[in-house]
């Protein structure tokens, strides 16, 4: 009986506990004609689980242009930070010249609706916060 408790607790400890819950995230990209932006548009999704903590990016999901998305990510905080790039050089991140957007959305009843994220030539988030 003791060996078969050891290996239920070795075997949770192995594949982890996490109170990660799979929420829908809806909204839409765009962007001012000055923005410039040309080609595939990367999303990236950040859970915010700990205000102290820096966000993990746990999905990301790419758009061929601006426009609505859906997306489903496991999250575990009740916020999520959605991030946007006109990524042109595919190197999955903000390069400068660039143009992004970033929001933060709360959570509720495991949906995000009506996330606007509109696209602008700025300086790149902080590479710690990629």
């Amino acid at each position: 009986m003791r060996r078969i408790l050891f290996m239920a607790v070795l075997g949770s400890l192995a594949f982890g506990c996490s109170s990660a819950r799979d929420v829908e995230v809806s909204g839409e990209v765009s962007a001012p004609a000055s923005a410039g932006v040309q080609g595939r548009i990367l999303l990236d999704f950040l859970d915010v689980v700990d205000s102290e903590e820096l966000p993990e990016s746990v999905h990301t999901q790419t758009l061929d242009a601006p426009g609505t998305f859906t997306a489903t990510a496991p999250l575990e905080g009740d916020k999520v930070r959605i991030r946007a790039i006109n990524d042109r050089d595919d190197d999955g991140a903000c390069t400068v010249g660039e143009a992004w957007a970033e929001v933060d959305a709360e959570i509720t009843d495991d949906k995000v609706s009506n996330v606007q994220l509109v696209l602008a030539n700025a300086a790149c988030p902080a590479a710690a916060a990629m």
